[in-house]
């Protein structure tokens, strides 16, 4: 140990780097932690990701409820002021920067931070600046970057994209052109067509948030289509013949040209690999993404990867939870492997869409038997009062021949379904049998009863049944004797 620098070098200062360096120094090691400039502090979701598209939304959701309002007498009319939407936005940014700085990451956490471009010079080595270090590990949190549509005519056109968008876009988009159909291309849609723009959709897929149900993604897209934005699936960009106007393919386009005025792609994201001297450390790559194993190793031993680097789930707590399992394995001899049981995304739009443990296709790839339960809220007496009748619940249940079932996984599509399933994820990770929500009392009228509906369902149809209606018959009248 003698001969390194350090205990730990993680190269990569975003959700990733922050939580496997910030827990290294938390423990007292000795970790460097490196990053090409100091705003790059905080990574994709700071910058770029989760804390812009978020205070978007936030300020998107003003305008939504003023006009809202209007069916009750209210009078509005303009459009945003999008100069002054995006400073509030940095203001978010700067608020929380202010605990992912280098000079805060060193007093609080006694991190090496450094600044600069890194390298991997050796099995064990990275070079920042002409300087060379090295540690028994290292981490690379190297992040991912925003695809581009490669389609003739694209150099003609300005290709706004999340990490663009919130630096380069200074005035409100008279048409805008959103090509994508996941929770990022939602969330834009959502967001603009609430500011004022006249907002279009482009999914290639049979339907939006493909990871996610049919029946909760169709509450969101008629959401969208209420709100004015038009949606075309299965239809893509052929062609841009200049930089205002698209040729549309596939079998959903409507028409053969569409005019925009700006474009926003969302398309999905792929792992940095260039610059990084992978191959000087014998790190291979395969297809555009780092060789990794379920263990976070690279063909490299001492190297490890997490966060977007990783290739799969590309969330900032895809990152925590990478970490969780790589500093689990760092410290114990029993190896934690990358699972994705107990995981869970939402799409903040409004409605949210929030998925949590295995998803259908992942308990019939595993071989799990499982039912389906599907929870209407049309007669629940929140969604009642606050208008939200058209949102659904839907559970996974490991099938019981007695009794309820545990919660192997879900979705929900209703305002706040990200705070709503948390009792549900927690069920589902500490494998609890979700009869416990059956005598769970709830403060009238919150969201979330709708939880315990399904539970309650299903305890008073064995309840009922004409076996058990003799039986509490029997216990009444013998104890009113």
């Amino acid at each position: 140990m003698a001969n390194y620098t350090h205990d730990l070098i993680v190269i990569g200062a975003g959700s990733g780097g922050l939580g496997a360096a910030g827990f290294g120094g938390a423990i007292g090691l000795n970790v460097a932690l490196i990053d090409r400039t100091e705003k790059d502090y905080g990574g994709e979701c700071l910058n770029y990701g989760c804390v812009p598209s978020k205070a978007l939304l936030h300020v998107a959701a003003q305008f939504a409820g003023a006009r809202e309002a209007e069916k009750f007498g209210l009078r509005t009319e303009g459009k945003a002021d999008l100069k002054r939407v995006m400073q509030y936005i940095h203001e978010r940014q700067d608020i929380i920067r202010q605990r992912e700085s280098p000079d805060y990451l060193r007093d609080e956490y006694g991190l090496d931070c450094i600044i600069g471009e890194a390298m991997l010079t050796g099995e064990r080595e990275v070079t920042v600046s002409g300087r060379k270090l090295s540690a028994p590990r290292i981490v690379l949190a190297t992040g991912s970057r925003p695809r581009h549509l490669q389609v003739p005519g694209s150099e003609q056109v300005k290709q706004y994209d999340n990490e663009s968008v919130f630096s380069e876009l200074h005035e409100l988009p008279e048409r805008l052109l959103i090509v994508g159909g996941g929770p990022n291309a939602c969330e834009m849609a959502q967001a603009f067509r609430r500011l004022g723009s006249e907002v279009t959709l482009l999914n290639r897929g049979e339907r939006i948030l493909k990871n996610d149900p049919a029946p909760a993604a169709e509450v969101l897209q008629e959401k969208l289509l209420a709100e004015g934005v038009t949606i075309y699936n299965r239809t893509e960009v052929g062609k841009f013949t200049n930089g205002g106007t698209a040729v549309l393919a596939g079998e959903g386009a409507p028409e053969k040209e569409i005019a925009f005025t700006h474009l926003i792609v969302a398309i999905g994201r792929q792992v940095r690999t260039e610059g990084l001297g992978l191959e000087l450390a014998g790190v291979h790559t395969q297809d555009g993404n780092i060789v990794v194993d379920a263990y976070y190793r690279t063909s490299n031993k001492a190297i490890y990867v997490v966060g977007d680097a990783y290739g799969r789930e590309m969330f900032s707590h895809g990152a925590e939870k990478h970490n969780t399992d790589l500093w689990t394995n760092f410290l114990s001899p029993i190896d934690r492997k990358h699972k994705l049981q107990h995981f869970s995304w939402v799409t903040f739009t409004d409605p949210e869409v929030a998925t949590f443990g295995y998803t259908a296709q992942q308990l019939e790839e595993e071989g799990i038997d499982y039912e389906t339960v599907q929870q209407s809220f049309e007669h629940d007496d929140r969604a009642v009062a606050a208008d939200y009748r058209s949102s659904v619940l839907i559970l996974y249940l490991d099938k019981s021949t007695f009794g309820s079932s545990k919660v192997l996984g879900g979705t929900m599509a209703a305002p706040g379904a990200g705070e709503m399933i948390q009792e549900l994820l927690l069920l589902n990770m500490l494998e609890l049998d979700y009869g416990k929500l059956t005598n769970k009392i709830y403060a009238y009228p919150v969201g979330s009863r709708i939880n315990q509906k399904p539970a309650r369902d299903r305890a008073q149809k064995r309840l009922l049944s004409s076996l058990s209606k003799r039986a509490l018959q029997l216990a009444y009248r013998l104890q009113n004797r």
